[in-house]
């Protein structure tokens, strides 16, 4: 993967190449590099020096820069655009025999808050001949820059209207809660806006409008933007959004915990936060996909990558108005990654082809080098379990039945049941082994039993009706209980991904701030699954803690389901007990656990140990910086071992002095029923023997 200093600029290739005759010309390599400005962020006030490398051949580099005020927003196929430029030459500095650094002064003055500054290159060399860089045909025709001196504190009432004193009365969100999150800015037209969010209710994938980006004070202009979903696009008011970025410009985004992802985005899906009215969960703030693609992940299912941001669009000159309903502020959003290409290297799957499925037909969201482009290979697929019974042999190499074992127990988990009229995932057909996995998609409608859907996805009574098939998805069915889908761990997860918006303590956070904005926003009394007031209904306490409250609920709720409905098997072995028989201290050599005698209806065939690292998030001020460790991912995990009292020793130096981790154990019968992990042995590695 390629990278750059912090203070670069990505550029777009296609502009030019000396020549031997010492002219410029069209050409895919550019004699212009180094594209910087510093700094990279600028502050109102702040002198900004422009630079770029240039071959010795050039003899004059001028700059070309455009002021886009807010509420002045130019996109590229404005007149303005193109004629709205001020020059001004830039002086030679540092030459060496090949290249020559041209710099030119951006005055303090220049640098007013909210201001995006875009900025070009025009050259000349020694025979006369002109070129601008970036090419003025290209994608993105300039580089930018944006001067902000931060998100400022927000005040806004629940209901500015309402004669309840309580509801009237005005909040105030200081600077400390309004960056919690991170923050995205767009800077567009105000038509623009309107029309993407409330007037055109388009529902296809076109993009019709453009508008300028920024996210970690790096400026990605003339990105093209849509509202997005399907049916419900435009039922909730506040609308969901999709932006497109340019090829050579993807999002450089990252997550909650402040870390890159690997792989940049080149699409950026936006979850509104707002839950549809009439299911009564409004004011979850996204929490249920999160914790929902946080499991999924857990269970090693590849699922999208989320985080969340605050977004705010400039189409005004005021940032903080009066009126809480406008200014720059729009609320809390969840960003989705995208299936593509790049989410499969991102979860280091092969390349293969990649099918979004709607209404029980797919399209093709991806193809793999090499591969057919003409769904042949869907169809094939589809075509063998639609119109015959495979047989046990036959889907093993069909499907990744360990995978596919663990979408289906997620989605028992979090009543993903919108997946029942062949919709909300993906197909995926890895090429080197020709078997498809499932990916999870749109798993907003989950945490209740009323959610739509009725679960009956196309392999739950195909793969689960064969007897063998079904036991090696009850066992791991009852593995994710025992390790993950508990109170125990999914609960300390909910209170991990929840603590992201909203301060443990009660102070006003983001999803107050969210609710604010929101729930008696004027706009929301327009669409039919909107609505005013409707935020908390369910909470037993009437604010967000009641909603991740309910979460919790749910797990031991659900659990118990799962466990009467889906794992009532009295024929399997019973629970064993571990126990721990090394040296005092648990140091990291010579750790050794013993399991109790088996005990079941079949006979013993092999017992199985494991261990893994638990740890809480990093907390700073109460918002989680770090990523707490979980009991599903194991450190170390034995083979079956076939002796009928086995002692398990860990290896050497598996363990870290001072780190928590839990032991676990579990034994199968000969029929390949396998019991249920036992109750851990938790301890604190203790440090290396002198």
């Amino acid at each position: 993967m390629r990278t750059f200093p912090a203070n670069w600029v990505r550029v777009s290739i296609g502009a030019f190449a000396l020549l031997a005759a010492g002219a410029l010309a069209a050409d895919p390599a550019s004699p212009l590099r180094k594209a910087v400005h510093e700094p990279a962020a600028p502050r109102a006030g702040e002198a900004v020096r422009i630079s770029v490398t240039a071959p010795s051949a050039v003899t004059q580099v001028r700059l070309w820069y455009q002021l886009v005020d807010p509420g002045a927003y130019l996109e590229a196929k404005d007149e303005a655009f193109r004629t709205n430029w001020i020059v001004q030459d830039m002086t030679a500095g540092p030459r060496d025999p090949e290249t020559t650094l041209f710099t030119a002064p951006m005055p303090p003055a220049r640098q007013t808050n909210r201001r995006l500054v875009r900025y070009r290159f025009t050259a000349r060399a020694g025979n006369g001949a002109e070129i601008s860089y970036p090419a003025t045909n290209d994608v993105v025709p300039n580089f930018a820059y944006f001067v902000y001196d931060g998100v400022p504190a927000w005040a806004g009432a629940i209901n500015p209207k309402s004669g309840d004193e309580r509801l009237r009365a005005p909040l105030v969100f200081d600077t400390n809660a309004m960056r919690r999150v991170q923050s995205y800015v767009l800077l567009a037209k105000g038509r623009s806006i309107t029309n993407v969010t409330w007037r055109e209710r388009a529902a296809d994938k076109e993009y019709r409008y453009t508008g300028t980006l920024v996210a970690d004070g790096i400026v990605y202009d003339h990105v093209r933007m849509r509202a997005r979903g399907g049916q419900w696009r435009f039922s909730m008011a506040k609308n969901m959004w999709k932006f497109a970025f340019a090829k050579g410009h993807e999002l450089r985004a990252r997550d909650d915990y402040g870390r890159p992802y690997p792989v940049p985005w080149s699409k950026l899906n936006l979850r509104a936060c707002i839950q549809q009215g009439d299911y009564g969960c409004r004011g979850e703030q996204g929490l249920f996909e999160t914790v929902g693609f946080r499991l999924f992940n857990l269970a090693a299912v590849p699922a999208s990558l989320t985080h969340w941001l605050q977004l705010r669009i400039i189409t005004g000159p005021e940032e903080t108005p009066t009126d809480q309903y406008q200014g720059d502020y729009w609320g809390l959003y969840l960003a989705l990654e995208d299936v593509d290409g790049r989410f499969l290297r991102t979860h280091g799957l092969e390349d293969g082809n990649l099918f979004k499925m709607e209404n029980g037909a797919g399209s093709l969201s991806h193809a793999a080098e090499g591969a057919v482009t003409n769904l042949s290979d869907l169809f094939k697929f589809m075509a063998a379990y639609q119109n015959s019974a495979p047989s046990e042999t036959r889907w093993r190499s069909l499907l990744d039945l360990p995978e596919y074992y663990s979408y289906r127990a997620i989605c028992e988990c979090i009543h993903h049941y919108d997946i029942g009229y062949g919709k909300n995932y993906y197909y995926y057909r890895d090429l080197e082994s020709g078997r498809w996995q499932v990916i999870p998609y749109d798993i907003d409608l989950t945490w209740a039993d009323h959610m739509f859907g009725n679960g009956e996805e196309p392999f739950k009574l195909t793969v689960l009706a064969k007897p063998k098939l079904r036991l090696e998805y009850q066992n791991r069915l009852r593995e994710i209980r025992d390790l993950l889908y508990n109170p125990g761990e999914a609960g300390r997860l909910i209170d991990e991904c929840a603590a992201v918006i909203a301060d443990p303590g009660g102070a006003p956070s983001p999803v107050d701030a969210d609710r604010a904005k929101w729930d008696y926003h004027p706009v929301m009394r327009t669409a039919e699954k909107a609505g005013q007031g409707l935020f908390y209904r369910i909470s037993p306490t009437r604010d967000f803690a009641g909603m991740a409250r309910l979460m919790q609920d749910y797990v031991a709720r659900r659990g118990a389901w799962i466990d009467t409905r889906l794992l009532n098997d009295s024929q399997i072995p019973a629970t064993p007990e571990v126990a721990y028989a090394g040296p005092p201290g648990f140091p990291p050599a010579g750790l050794a656990f013993r399991v109790s005698e088996y005990r079941g209806n079949a006979p013993f065939a092999a017992a199985q140990c494991r261990l893994a690292e638990i740890a809480p998030p990093v907390l700073e001020r109460g918002r989680p910086i770090a990523p707490g460790k979980y009991e599903i991912t194991p450190v170390w995990i034995s083979g079956p071992r076939t002796n009928a009292v086995p002692e398990f020793v860990v290896p050497a130096n598996t363990v870290t002095a001072g780190r928590t981790y839990r032991v676990r154990a579990r034994l199968q019968d000969t029929t390949g029923a396998w019991s249920h992990w036992s109750a851990p042995v938790e301890f604190v590695a203790g440090a290396k023997k002198p």
